[in-house]
């Protein structure tokens, strides 16, 4: 049977590695860092399906998370939607998450290098997976992430979304009764800060007083704290690389759907991929079809965000989000519906 090998050992790869392993094919995985570890990341999945989970080997991930089935959006200080999800969302740290997948794959025989930064030119092409994460944009610094943890939070509406004036922050349960506070924001040069600190700068800057309160009354593991900026949103440069998650598609972080559609990439990946270890087409042919695949089946969810995206930050189309929302004109269960299927 041939291996593939896969770089870069996040959500999208791990996925993979497990799913490549449960269908007995050798995989040897490289990452950079260790277990655990901290990421910028919404830390919910809301979108895949339990079916594909189940066929992945990945059923923990029901298990041990938090179900959320409602949610509200906030613009400014200003509550404007608490509503029911049209699909249960599963709240999991990527901290726990990465971890046990990390010790899954390693159980059911796959090879985990951990620590070990490698180039894409040290290998061949054939067989090789590139799932390294946000593609860095060279001289781009329109955005930055940021997220930390709080602990013991009682007061949380399921989960959370809050729109400011260059940014927003949404706020998701996940195990152990902690709360992920993540956001997208635009680079702001003039707010400095250290850990939890520089959220709480950027909240003000936005205009989201609140928020701001809030997460300051909260007990905060500065630990958790993680952040990310250089990279550009939508369809990354791939080239001639075989690649998952978000090194193939950035979904704006608003729909909820990173998380989803790593794990769905891995799937769609490890479909092909497996059509490639019986013999029955090239790596060519594999990495091709698979590139097709995904296009078909994330195209429609990534124009709509694309398309959304730029009116969350405009005070016109704000504005007009936050009358169509209280007038209950706004199809948010279609929106929902069409930001995550293909």
């Amino acid at each position: 049977m041939k291996e593939i090998t896969i770089i870069g050992g996040g959500l999208a790869g791990l996925s993979l590695g497990v799913y490549l392993k449960k269908l007995d094919i050798p995989v040897k995985l490289y990452e950079a860092g260790k277990y655990p570890k901290h990421k910028v990341c919404g830390e919910f999945i809301c979108g895949v399906s339990e079916e594909v989970l189940h066929e992945m080997g990945m059923d923990n991930i029901i298990t041990d998370s938090t179900h959320h089935h409602e949610m509200l959006w906030a613009i400014g200080d200003e509550e404007v939607s608490r509503r029911e999800t049209p699909h249960v969302a599963w709240g999991l740290s990527r901290y726990k998450l990465d971890l046990d997948l990390a010790e899954m794959l390693t159980m059911l025989g796959g090879e985990l290098m951990l620590g070990k930064r490698v180039k894409l030119d040290e290998f061949k092409t054939e067989g090789l997976i590139r799932g390294v994460g946000k593609s860095k944009a060279m001289g781009s610094q329109e955005w930055i992430g940021l997220k930390v943890h709080a602990c013991d939070v009682n007061e949380l509406a399921g989960l959370e979304m809050h729109v400011g004036e260059a940014g927003y922050m949404g706020l998701c349960e996940v195990e152990g009764a902690r709360v992920n506070c993540c956001g997208l924001f635009k680079v702001n040069k003039e707010l400095k800060g250290k850990g939890s600190e520089m959220i709480l700068n950027y909240l003000r800057a936005n205009g989201l007083n609140d928020l701001r309160d809030r997460i300051k009354s909260w007990e905060i593991d500065e630990e958790s704290f993680s952040a990310t900026a250089g990279f550009s949103l939508g369809q990354q440069a791939v080239g001639n690389d075989f690649c998952i998650g978000d090194a193939a598609y950035l979904i704006p972080p608003f729909t909820g759907n990173g998380m989803s559609m790593a794990i769905e990439s891995a799937y769609i990946a490890g479909n092909q991929i497996k059509r490639y270890t019986e013999g029955e087409m090239s790596w060519g042919k594999c990495r091709a079809q698979y590139q097709q695949e995904i296009s078909t089946h994330f195209k429609k969810r990534m124009r709509l965000a694309m398309a959304l995206h730029p009116l969350l930050f405009k005070k016109a189309s704000i504005t007009l989000l936050k009358n169509t929302v209280k007038m209950r004109v706004l199809p948010f269960d279609y929106l929902f519906r069409q930001l995550r299927t293909p």
